[in-house]
């Protein structure tokens, strides 16, 4: 019976608000892994998908999509074929092996969105890292995408659906759950090096060192969050050069972009080479010798 549920999703999806009027849907005091398990279970019994919003009261997109998910036309999308969990992320710091869990091995930008069937795993995975410009993302535009995600069933192409596509996937998988550990770590360390700094950012302004610590914070907390767009930019090119040579193989090999081709290819175990991007051993001012907060 699931209009008993129409509450809840009006509760997760309508606006909660903070002492100053400002919105508060994502709780930092929720036992999120538990809410994201009751959420799969009542997926797999009511034939729904779960739809997992990793995101931040501070993030202007995450309030942005929940006002989207607010709206009748997504209460009705929500409530029909949706079973919703909003994942706090804090300072990109918390609950992120949630969200390595069920297939993203990094949070790039908030909000990331997973849906999750219960029998097929994660279905947007090529789609999960694009809602960051959700607060401008045309309403229209957010009702189709999840009408589309509450059907649609994962797959590709010729290309997509060989071995060897599926073992430069896996190779890509692995660099970006090791280099997102590491950017996991440099905002955890991010985090810990502001709380050292409360006297710093007291004093800066009129104390020449706590200046000076307050400016290199700042600093370090750019590359940071340059190197997290790099490495979305990185990831998507990665994906696009598997295909490509995925593709050229086949036509090299057979001439034609066929089923029976991609087989062949598969068949004869060609050795395909990626072109992972190299950041270097220190990339962080804690990765070097000496550093301490």
């Amino acid at each position: 019976m699931r209009f008993l549920l129409l509450p809840l999703i009006l509760l997760l999806t309508g606006p909660a608000f903070a002492e100053g009027g400002h919105a508060q849907p994502f709780s930092s005091e929720a036992d999120a892994r538990a809410e994201v398990e009751a959420a799969i279970a009542r997926a797999e019994e009511n034939g729904t998908r779960a739809l997992l919003v990793f995101g931040a009261n501070w993030c202007h997109d995450s309030i942005g999509l929940s006002d989207h998910f607010a709206q009748d036309d997504m209460q009705e999308i929500l409530f029909e074929n949706f079973e919703l969990v909003l994942v706090d992320v804090g300072w990109r710091d918390r609950n992120l092996d949630i969200a390595r869990d069920y297939g993203a091995w990094t949070i790039y930008g908030t909000p990331t969105v997973l849906i999750v069937d219960p029998e097929l795993g994660l279905i947007n995975a090529d789609t999960m890292h694009t809602w960051h410009w959700a607060y401008s993302r045309p309403h229209d535009d957010v009702v189709r995408y999840f009408r589309q995600m509450a059907f649609v069933r994962p797959g590709g192409g010729v290309v997509e659906n060989t071995r060897t596509y599926a073992g430069l996937e896996s190779e890509i998988a692995a660099w970006e759950a090791r280099e997102g550990a590491r950017l996991t770590r440099a905002y955890a360390t991010l985090q810990e090096w502001q709380a050292s700094l409360a006297w710093a950012f007291e004093a800066a302004g009129n104390d020449e060192e706590a200046t000076r610590l307050v400016e290199l914070y700042h600093s370090v907390e750019a590359d940071i969050d340059h190197h997290r767009g790099r490495m979305r930019e990185d990831r998507n090119a990665l994906y696009s050069q598997a295909r490509e040579l995925v593709r050229d193989a086949i036509l090299d090999q057979s001439g034609a972009l066929t089923p029976e081709a991609a087989t062949a290819l598969d068949a004869a175990s060609p050795e395909l080479h990626l072109d992972f991007p190299d950041y270097g051993p220190v990339l962080f001012p804690w990765e070097d010798e000496g550093w301490s907060l």
